[in-house]
């Protein structure tokens, strides 16, 4: 008796499954294409208003050239259309638009034409696709004089619609059948595990959601940080493609430029990837007994150029020999950041303080300046990626916004502990405790 329950509950339970699937699925299929209508008539209106101006500013170019670019830019079909329903360009057509036939019939144009925007999807009849088409007037003085209108294929998408939903009966149904044999076999004993598992489910899927904000906030503002210096280049490049070049002093001057941007580029990714390879724990195990002293006097050593063209001295106290086990590459780069900042940091002529001392069994090395400081409100989200103090001051002196980020990471490998101590305007001091 209890088996046949077991089976009626489970088949109305695969039966609402697939039900369910089938209706959500479509249901999210049809809000993607009400979305990608929004999208398709925001292009349309930009395209419009980018006509507009250049018409007002006398440097309207062919229709066809628009049709092209705006096509390009925007990986979408693209097609300008007379209030007449003649076509006056279109980018899948090119030059052979002229052979299209009259638009006036089609739904979005006269919906357009009527209110000022329509929609529709059906399959091309020159290019034989199923496309979704948004159609915006373009009013100039109040009148309209012509119609823009934007597309996309949609092909594709009804053919992942139809493989999601195939995908998803099919793995209800295997997923409710092992469920199934699972729950005849073992009832009773099921109980006390899915409980766990209901925990250790809640737990992950809280996991997960934290790691995916992380995760979206560092791909944006790793979007941002390499959009800039790109951008910069791409300027500059373009620039003395334009004739700039010719001149020796303002070609010099754009390429110095485009290398400190380049430079400052690569050691954006090298940081990235840096991180990348500690939080993946692509670590190579090369643990040994760290000199600490001799370490930093290496560091010191390769910041020499800089510490001369700033005049900033640098005293160091080790109270012995001290030795501290690990990879001594990732503790290099541990204070090489923390030396390098105080550096940058500093004022021409400054000083830096830099010492290592033992305390009840701890190695304690800390790092000191005199620079600008830097105010508390700032302190605690000062290891956080891409945050920035003083933006401007950070780019000026060639920071990628990770350099205290890798600290924390490489402190983190090291089981060790960071505290900072800073005041706006007297300086700052980093120590990194050893256990």
């Amino acid at each position: 008796m209890k088996k046949k329950f077991l089976l009626f509950s489970i088949g109305l339970i695969l039966l609402s499954v697939i039900l369910t699937s089938f209706i959500s699925i479509n249901v999210n299929i049809s809000n993607f294409i009400a979305e990608k209508e929004k999208e398709l008539l925001t292009y349309s209106k930009l395209i419009n208003k980018a006509i507009i101006e250049d018409y007002n500013d006398g440097t309207q170019a062919d229709f066809v050239v628009y049709a092209k670019d705006f096509s390009d830019e925007m990986g979408l079909r693209l097609t300008f259309i007379d209030i007449d329903g003649t076509v006056l360009a279109d980018s899948a057509e090119g030059e052979d638009y002229i052979y299209m036939e009259n638009h006036a019939n089609r739904e979005e144009v006269k919906e357009a034409l009527l209110s000022g925007a329509g929609g529709s999807s059906r399959e091309s009849s020159t290019l034989g696709e199923e496309f979704l088409y948004v159609a915006d007037a373009l009013e100039y003085q109040g009148e309209t004089v012509m119609i823009t209108r934007v597309a996309m294929e949609i092909d594709k998408l009804k053919m992942i619609n139809d493989f999601v939903v195939k995908a998803s009966l099919i793995s209800s149904l295997v997923g409710i059948l092992i469920a199934a044999i699972i729950a005849i076999l073992y009832t009773s004993k099921l109980i006390k595990p899915i409980n766990e598992m209901e925990k250790q489910l809640k737990i992950t899927m809280d996991e997960n959601k934290k790691a995916e904000k992380i995760r979206k906030d560092f791909v944006a503002n790793v979007t941002h940080e390499l959009k800039t210096p790109l951008t910069s280049i791409s300027g500059f490049v373009e620039t003395l493609q334009d004739g700039a070049a010719e001149n020796p002093e303002i070609r010099r001057k754009f390429l110095d430029i485009i290398a400190i941007e380049s430079a400052r580029l690569k050691r954006l990714i090298e940081d990235i990837l840096i991180i990348s390879d500690i939080e993946n724990k692509r670590e190579v195990n090369t643990d040994s007994d760290i000199n600490v002293r001799e370490a930093i006097e290496e560091i010191l050593a390769a910041l020499e150029p800089i510490l001369e063209a700033k005049k900033v001295s640098v005293s160091t106290y080790f109270a012995y020999e001290i030795y501290i086990g690990g990879n001594y590459d990732r503790f290099k780069q541990l204070m090489m950041n923390l030396i390098e900042n105080a550096v940058k940091y500093s004022h021409d002529g400054g000083a830096i303080f830099i010492a290592a001392k033992k305390v009840e069994g701890k190695v304690h090395i800390s790092v000191k300046d005199q620079g600008i400081g830097i105010s508390e409100e700032h302190l605690p989200r000062l290891f956080e990626r891409f945050y920035r103090v003083d933006k401007s001051r950070s780019q000026k002196v060639g920071g990628t916004g990770l350099g205290l980020a890798i600290v924390k990471h490489i402190a983190a490998l090291f089981e060790a502990e960071i505290k900072v101590e800073s005041e706006l305007g007297k300086g700052s001091t980093f120590t990194v405790i050893f256990k």
